[in-house]
């Protein structure tokens, strides 16, 4: 368990995983062929989990900007990195979770994080393996720190950030920002509580999975 916590696990561009439930999964980047699968997840959420999940965003937005969804498929996957995830035995949903951060222009070494998943996923470990990508693809690309922008009233991702190592940065017009440090192994993650035991395990999990075809 010590060694493998002091490896850093190799991350496939495609890959099967494992929730917590035992439901299969399949992660890779987004591409423009999920253009459909974004928009009508975006639909598919309430008005509180976007104003929730996505902050910045008015109230009153019901699609997907044009703008946004374009650059979300076509991320360049250094500088811009976007992660889906999606029920292998529900193939025909729009898909579990998005994850993905920007880099900062004048800040190289640190990058906004954005993570979406579906209400009927929430607890199940797929935010979990999905930020897990986020920092390892940041930590091969140079960025050290994540910065997180979440509604003051998400107390339970506030929370749990806090409890995975970050801290208090600000906070302006009902938004708190949080700063946490680019993890690359499961010996970086604190291990003096549960949230954050849970997200060291997934970097040891890992580094047993294999790449798949897409």
């Amino acid at each position: 368990m010590l060694i493998s916590g002091l490896r850093t696990p190799h991350l496939p561009s495609t890959f099967k995983y494992t929730l917590d439930d035992g439901l299969p999964v399949f992660l890779r980047p987004i591409r423009p062929e999920d253009a459909s699968r974004l928009r009508e997840g975006f639909a598919r959420m309430t008005q509180l989990a976007r104003r929730r999940r996505l902050p910045h965003l008015d109230d009153d937005v019901a699609e997907l900007d044009d703008g946004l969804l374009q650059r979300l498929v076509n991320a360049d996957q250094v500088n811009h990195v976007a992660w889906g995830a999606m029920n292998l035995d529900r193939p025909e949903e729009p898909g579990i979770g998005v994850a993905r951060y920007i880099s900062i222009n004048g800040e190289p070494d640190a990058a906004d994080v954005a993570i979406i998943i579906a209400d009927e996923y929430q607890g199940r470990g797929a935010g979990f393996v999905l930020q897990a990508c986020l920092h390892l693809r940041a930590h091969a690309c140079g960025i050290r720190t994540f910065y997180y922008d979440v509604a003051s009233d998400n107390d339970r991702i506030i929370r749990h950030l806090k409890l995975m190592g970050a801290r208090h940065a600000g906070r302006a017009d009902n938004i708190d920002r949080l700063v946490l440090p680019v993890y690359h192994r499961a010996w970086d993650v604190p291990d003096d509580n549960d949230i954050a035991r849970r997200f060291a395990e997934v970097f040891r999990r890992l580094q047993r999975v294999e790449a798949v075809a897409a």
